[in-house]
């Protein structure tokens, strides 16, 4: 584990808020966030995401960080850690 991670997690557990880790190679931004539709030939240059089933057009960071918000993991993993606590939503650290 690198230390960036080891800090986040570190954090992370201080102030009581779920991390998850997303595989690698998941197409977050390749993945329409309206149909599930996955484009495989979008590439990086492309900044604008457009769903040719659905229609849904938006920023493709955006859409990307929608698919991981809504993203669960398969199983639990060391990295999964404890539900935020409204405490934590409330602090400003």
């Amino acid at each position: 584990m690198g230390e960036l991670s080891r800090q986040l997690l570190y954090k992370a557990r201080w102030h009581g808020v779920d991390v998850r880790v997303a595989d690698r190679y998941f197409p977050s931004s390749k993945t329409c966030s309206g149909c599930g539709v996955v484009r495989n030939d979008l590439n990086l240059a492309t900044r604008t995401y457009s769903c040719g089933t659905c229609g849904l057009v938006l920023d493709r960071d955006l859409n990307a960080a929608i698919n991981l918000a809504r993203w669960q993991p398969k199983e639990p993993s060391a990295v999964t850690l404890v539900v935020p606590t409204r405490a934590s939503l409330l602090s400003t650290a």
